[in-house]
C-alpha cells in the first residue's frame, strides 16, 4: 500500500519533469530553427525527432528532481513524517523511488538499440533538407584480414540502399603494393561486402625474369567482413550509431588495431553516465530531513537542483573530453560514476542511524 502510494506520486512528478523539459528543450530548439524548414509535415516531424532527443538526453535529471519534487512535497504536507510514526523504515520509503528510477534507466537504454539513440542525426538531416538517403563520399583506411593487409577507397557509400561505389583494394606485402582490385559497385550481404566483375591488376615474374603486369576478372569477390554500412559511415563521417551498433563497432575496431575511443564513450554516455542518477537519487532521499522544521526547503530544494545539474554538467563536458581522446573514457566517465555509487552505497549502509 505504501509502496504503491509513494510510486504513484513520484512517478506523476518525475512524468510531469520530463515532459515538461522535454518539450521546452524541443520547443526552444524549433523557435530556432523552425523557420528554416520548408512544410508544415516536416516541421512537425522535425519536432517529433526534437522531444525524442530531449528525453533521451533529460530523463537522468527527470529521475533526479522527480524525487526531489515528491519528497519536498511529502515533508511539506507532513506526511513523511505520518508514514515515519506508522512504522515505515527510510529504507522502505526509498524503495518505489528506486524501483521506478532503475526500470525508467532500463526502459531508456532498450530503447538506445533502436532507431531511437540516432534521432540527432535525423533531425539534423531534416534541417539540411537531406531526406531519406544520404552519401558518404572518398573513404580511406586500412583493412587488416588473417591473410594480407589493405588500403581500401571508396567512391561513394549509400548506406541506406546497403550499397557502395567506386571500390579500390590495394593489397599490401612488406609495405609494397602487389595488388590492385577495383568493381564499380559492391553490395552487403550482412555478413561482408560483395563485389560482381572486380578487375584486378597485379605484377608477376614472367619465365624471363622480368616483371609483367596480370588483368584478371574476379566473378565474386569478398571484402570488408562486419563492416556494417552504418558502422563504417559512423566510423569515418561521424555519424550516430544504436547501442548494438557501437558494440559492434567496437569489436571491429579492435580487431583492426584502432582506436576506440569515440565508440567507447558512446557506450558508456548510453550505459554507464546515467546511472549517476540512481546514485544521487539514493544520496538525495536519505540526506533529507523528515520534518520541515529541520531545514529551509527553499534553500535545500536549491542545492539539491544545483548540486544535480553541477554533476550532469561535469559528466556531459567529460564525454567531450573522453570522445576527443583527450583522456581515456574509463577514467573520465566510470571513474566518477563509480565515486558517485560508493558514497551512494556509504549513504545506504548508514541510514539506519539516522532518523
Amino acid at each position: 500500500m505504501v509502496f504503491r502510494y509513494v510510486a504513484f506520486h513520484y512517478l506523476k512528478n518525475m512524468l510531469i519533469i520530463l515532459f515538461g523539459l522535454s518539450a521546452l528543450f524541443a520547443g526552444l530548439d524549433f523557435l530556432m530553427n523552425g523557420s528554416s524548414l520548408p512544410s508544415f509535415n516536416v516541421k512537425v516531424l522535425y519536432f517529433y525527432l526534437k522531444v525524442q532527443e530531449a528525453l533521451n538526453l533529460l530523463y537522468p535529471l527527470a529521475i533526479i528532481f522527480g524525487a526531489i519534487w515528491t519528497k519536498i512535497a511529502f515533508i511539506k504536507q507532513n506526511k513523511l513524517g505520518a508514514l515515519y510514526a506508522l512504522g515505515v523504515t527510510r529504507k522502505e520509503f526509498f524503495k518505489p523511488f528506486f524501483v521506478i528510477g532503475v526500470f525508467t534507466y532500463l526502459v531508456f537504454v532498450a530503447l538506445n538499440f533502436s532507431s531511437f539513440a540516432t534521432v540527432h542525426e535525423a533531425s539534423k538531416s531534416l534541417f539540411k533538407n537531406q531526406y531519406g538517403v544520404s552519401k558518404t563520399k572518398d573513404l580511406f583506411f586500412k583493412y587488416k584480414t588473417k591473410y594480407n593487409s589493405s588500403f581500401i577507397y571508396i567512391g561513394s557509400l549509400i548506406p541506406e540502399q546497403y550499397k557502395l561505389e567506386d571500390l579500390t583494394i590495394f593489397r599490401m606485402k612488406k609495405d609494397r603494393v602487389v595488388a590492385i582490385i577495383t568493381a564499380k559497385e559492391a553490395w552487403y550481404n550482412i555478413y561482408e561486402w560483395v563485389a560482381t566483375n572486380a578487375i584486378k591488376k597485379s605484377k608477376f615474374i614472367n619465365k624471363d625474369g622480368k616483371e609483367r603486369l596480370k588483368i584478371e576478372t574476379i566473378p565474386i569477390l569478398h571484402s570488408l567482413r562486419d563492416y556494417q554500412p552504418k558502422i563504417l559511415e559512423s566510423i569515418y563521417d561521424g555519424k550516430e550509431l544504436t547501442l548494438s551498433e557501437s558494440i559492434l563497432a567496437k569489436r571491429l575496431l579492435e580487431n583492426q588495431g584502432l582506436d576506440t575511443y569515440e565508440v567507447r564513450t558512446d557506450i558508456y554516455s548510453k550505459i554507464v553516465v546515467p546511472l549517476f542518477s540512481i546514485a544521487l537519487l539514493m544520496i538525495l532521499i536519505f540526506q533529507f530531513p523528515f520534518h520541515a522544521r529541520y531545514m529551509n526547503i527553499a534553500i535545500t530544494s536549491a542545492k539539491a537542483i544545483g548540486g544535480t545539474l553541477f554533476i550532469w554538467g561535469v559528466l556531459f563536458a567529460l564525454q567531450t573530453v573522453a570522445k576527443n581522446g583527450t583522456a581515456i573514457p574509463e577514467l573520465t566517465l566510470l571513474f566518477p560514476v563509480v565515486l558517485l555509487w560508493i558514497y551512494a552505497l556509504i549513504t545506504l549502509y548508514k541510514s539506519d542511524n539516522r532518523i
